[in-house]
């Protein structure tokens, strides 16, 4: 990233300062907590609501600059989502149709405005089973001519086979809203090339999205992930939780416990470390009320011999342009917010340790989600059976009724 500058001069107000907190670079997280720190409290999370108010005040220099480096900061963290396509054939070579991808005529980067390749798609062969594809942008013109920066972000997709595995696994990491769509392209160009080499079984990549849960599956797999992984990844703190009732089309019961929340709650925040003792967490029941929009834990990490904590955030994340609309397809992403080393470290073992820790939390994910779906299917088997059961006693009861035979 380029040298920081001065933004002192630049702060803009009312018209223009409405302008800036709109745009996408902003989040509503950061709109709110410079409201808070002005001790303003908005009842809603929504734009619509806490633009106009912060609009309506004058900034200080701090408080603007702050805003600006806090939405770079969450640009630039990696984020990653997982797909999977399911192969014709365990031998089949998917590698080798892959090597012509990345042709002069393909363009990830058309038609996206303010960004300038640096350096365009290449596709490595990491070992047998694995391959990656990187490559890295710079964007201008961050936030309405008010600061003309160039920020570098960079996309990387990694694709893996597990030995007996007839799944292909891909691991897609962006670093801001433009390599995430220029992400979405490369897969969409992988999938259908895989397709018509006949490597694949589908053109479409199977991911985690907020409609691949059922009715309380969703809660339910999001308080799974505060398990953590053994000893590898044991749950540390609850730093947040917000819940939403926003694409929650069940009307609440007449329970005290709950029923406060009709139209007054649209999002809550829960943290602490006795999230089990939270009655909304630990009784199933209530989880077709609310949905989960995204989390923040901490865990002790184990990565051979090194110890630490790590803040990891997972949250639904909508490619959508609509506002006002909630997005049944966003995607399930996680990203790893801060690390902490208990040994002395390089930067080499840095690298090595987030990256192990990344594999234990996708490892995580999809055994979790895997379980969700067998947990499904089992109890689709026993509800056709019952079914089936109770049709065979009613056909006997009309038998004895009548006394037929």
């Amino acid at each position: 990233m380029n040298r920081k500058i001065d933004l002192k001069g630049l702060i803009p107000s009312g018209n223009e300062l409405r302008i800036l907190l709109n745009s996408k670079h902003i989040s509503e997280g950061e709109i709110n907590f410079t409201l808070k720190g002005k001790g303003i409290f908005c009842g809603s999370g929504d734009k619509i609501f806490s633009v106009p108010l912060l609009s309506a005040t004058l900034l200080t220099s701090n408080e603007y600059e702050n805003i600006i480096d806090k939405s770079i900061a969450r640009n630039l963290k990696p984020k990653n989502k997982m797909s999977k396509l399911e192969l014709t054939d365990n031998d089949a070579n998917w590698q080798e149709s892959l090597k012509n991808l990345l042709t002069p005529d393909f363009n990830p980067f058309l038609d996206i405005p303010n960004i300038e390749p640096t350096k365009k798609p290449i596709l490595t062969v990491i070992e047998k089973n694995k391959i990656k594809i990187r490559y890295e942008i710079k964007r201008k013109d961050f936030s309405k001519d008010f600061i003309n920066r160039e920020l570098d972000f960079y996309g990387e997709i990694f694709i893996e086979k597990q030995d007996a595995d007839l799944k292909l696994e891909s691991i897609y990491t962006h670093t801001s809203k433009e390599t995430e769509l220029i992400n979405r392209r490369i897969g969409v160009a992988i999938a259908k090339k895989l397709k018509d080499s006949g490597i694949t079984k589908s053109d479409v990549e199977d991911g985690i999205t907020f409609d691949s849960f059922q009715d309380i599956e969703r809660v339910r797999f999001f308080k799974r992930l505060t398990g953590g992984l053994e000893t590898e990844l044991r749950l540390d703190n609850v730093d947040e939780i917000v819940i939403s009732r926003e694409a929650s089309i069940t009307p609440l019961p007449d329970d005290p416990k709950v029923s406060w929340m009709n139209d007054t709650v649209k999002y809550m925040t829960i943290d602490g470390d006795r999230l089990h003792n939270i009655f909304l967490m630990a009784d199933e029941k209530y989880y077709q009320y609310y949905f989960i929009n995204n989390m923040a834990l901490t865990y002790k990490y184990a990565v051979n011999i090194n110890l630490g904590s790590v803040k990891v955030c997972f949250y639904f994340s909508s490619s959508s342009r609509k506002k006002n609309t909630f997005d049944n397809k966003s995607e399930l992403i996680f990203e790893i917010d801060a690390i902490k080393y208990e040994n002395e470290t390089t930067i080499s073992s840095r690298n090595k340790i987030k990256e192990e820790i990344s594999e234990k939390i996708r490892f995580m994910i999809k055994n979790e989600y895997e379980k969700i779906l067998n947990e499904r299917k089992n109890n689709s088997a026993i509800a056709i059976r019952e079914s089936s059961d109770s049709e065979i006693k009613d056909q006997q009861y009309t038998k004895d009724l009548f006394g037929e035979d």
